[in-house]
This record gives structure tokens, sequence and C-alpha cells, in this order.
């Protein structure tokens, strides 16, 4: 794509599909909300007057329309994949929040008809790869500055939010955390075993906390851990333990406060503080992928593979054992040149 402006039709406009319109709207060069597209046609209606874009009805309508150029899914996880394949049939790139589909059989299906097209069309919103905590974190890895990468440790903590199950929290929430220890590590995960506790002793499959011990190829080992309601706000953070060093990614940026006999540090209280500015770097990058006829995000095939070890997790809940995972022949499309 050459033009000025790619002109991006929204789909899903609820929290995060609401913080993407306004950073499409007001904080992307290079681009333009051309329309947004939501079941709740109030919610729609108010989000394209405060970013000065067209409410549509129909999402199949919004893809097929010639003034949209490309497309950004945020609607609910289970109509993803659907969504995706849609993209690609029409011939327009899509950003599509994570997970890519809610099974690892829809994924595939997705990246084989990417692989079909023969280009790369599907970004799949792994929004902590453009996080700059994280990013110094590889750039340091990539640099050598710790030798070989031995071991990850990911930590994911939530405020709360209500009632989840494990398996939702391996697909849904976890999903991040699995993709950001495949691309640190440089290796895809081989094996995982997942433990967790329940947040109601009703529902044994309800989740609170959880835990999963990973293995790399290569060699590697790693851990995940999960609090679905910490009680106190939001933090996620990723450590790596290579052959010569140990490097750790900063969890918030708010400032120590010494005062009255106490040492204290305020935490972000949800995803949206959290991450405001990797959510923004994420969609430039993408816009100026678009615009430079080069895809750098994460691809249809990080998707499938993050949902491969989401899978193998849920496994591993049902048999109390570790679980290998799924291994898959990387089509030609996603080898690095």
């Amino acid at each position: 794509m050459t033009q000025d402006s790619i002109s991006v039709g929204l789909i899903g406009t609820g929290m995060i599909g609401s913080l993407h319109a306004r950073n499409l709207a007001g904080r992307t060069r290079g681009a333009k909300l051309a329309a947004v597209m939501d079941i709740d046609q109030a919610r729609a209606s108010a989000v394209a007057a405060e970013c000065g874009a067209r409410a549509m009805s129909d999402a199949n309508e919004l893809i097929a329309s010639h003034d949209v150029d490309a497309l950004l899914i945020a609607s609910p996880d289970d109509s993803h994949a659907e969504l995706a394949l849609a993209c690609i049939q029409a011939g327009k790139p899509v950003l599509c929040e994570k997970p890519l589909a809610t099974t690892q059989a829809d994924g595939e299906r997705v990246m084989q008809a990417e692989a079909l097209a023969g280009r790369r069309l599907v970004q799949v919103g792994f929004m902590r790869v453009y996080d700059r905590a994280h990013r110094e974190l590889y750039d340091l890895l990539q640099a050598g500055e710790l030798g070989k990468a031995l071991a990850f440790r990911g930590q994911h903590t939530n405020p709360g939010r209500g009632p989840i199950s494990i398996d939702a929290a391996l697909v849904n929430s976890l999903i991040h955390d699995i993709h950001s220890a495949r691309w640190l590590m440089d290796a895809e995960i081989e094996q995982i075993y997942a433990q967790w506790l329940p947040s109601d002793a009703a529902e044994p499959r309800s989740a609170r906390f959880a835990l999963a011990h990973l293995r790399f190829e290569g060699g590697g080992i790693g851990t995940m851990e999960w609090n679905g309601d910490s009680g106190y706000g939001y933090e996620v953070a990723a450590r790596i333990i290579g052959e010569s060093g140990t490097a750790q990614s900063i969890s918030h940026t708010s400032p120590s406060l010494r005062r009255g006999g106490s040492l204290s540090r305020a935490v972000t209280p949800d995803w949206p503080q959290r991450f405001a500015q990797a959510y923004r770097d994420e969609v430039q990058a993408w816009i100026d992928s678009l615009h430079q006829g080069r895809p750098t995000g994460p691809s249809a095939w990080d998707g499938v593979m993050s949902l491969a070890v989401a899978e193998a997790g849920i496994r591993s809940t049902w048999t109390g054992l570790p679980e290998s995972v799924a291994a898959l022949a990387k089509p030609a499309l996603y080898q690095t040149p």
C-alpha cells in the first residue's frame, strides 16, 4: 500500500476496541479510522461519533467496503477465526486481537488460508512485542549480553475480573505469556505442565491462580505464573536467566516513594494503563508495515503455536501430567528469509 493514509475498519467496540479506535483516530500516523462495527449499535454509534467514523452493524459488509483498506478485529474471541478468514478472502490486511482463534484447529485454518493466498495478511495482537520493557529485555538477549538463554520466568498478575475457567485463563490470558516465552527464548515450547487453584470450590475448573512449567526445544526451561485476582493491581514481568547473566523487565514505571518510615511504589491498576503506549506502538508499527509492504509483527504462525501450547496446557490440567505440544511443520511463508 502506498497511499498517504490507510483506511481502517474496526470490528468490535468494547474496551479494547474503543482503545484501538481512539489510537487510530488520533494517535496513528498514516492511518484513518473509516468505520466501526459492533452488534451493540448504541456502543458502535458512540465510538463512531467520538472518532469521526461511521457506524456499521454487519462485519462482512465492513470487510467488503471499498473505502476500507485494512481491518482490526477486536470482537469476542470466538469470532476471530471466521473474521480473519473473511479478511484473507477479501485480500485485506488484518490486525487480529489475541487469540487468533479459540482452538488450534481453527487457528490452523487461518494460517493455511493465508499460506494459500501466498502473502502475509494477518498480524496477531501480541502487543508485548511492542512494550518497551519487554523490548529492552529482547534487545539484551539479541546483543548477546546474557549468553545463551537458559530459563524464562513470566509473571502475570490481574486485579480481578470475576469468574474465569482454567481453560479461558490459558487461551485468553496466559496466551500473552506463552508468546512472550517463545519470542524471548527464541525457541518453541515442546512441553507444558499446568496446575491451578480454583476460585470457587464448587466449580473445580474455575481459576484463581495458575502455574505452568515449560520445556523448550533446545533444552531451555521456564515457568509462567498467573494470578487472576491479586487484590492490589496489575503487573506483568518477564525474567531471562542466561549463561552469563540474568535480566528482568520492569513490571511498572511508578517512582519509589520514601516517606514516614516506609518505602512504597504505586502499582498500575489494570492493563489499559500498563500497556497504553504498547498498544499505540503496536498499531503504528502495523500501519507502517502496510505502507512499506513488509510484514513485521507477530504472525498467524505465532498465533497457532501459542494456541498449541495453550491446548497442551489444558490437556495437562485434565491428566495431571506434563503434556507434549503438537509438533507442526512451519509453512514456507513464515520462514525467516
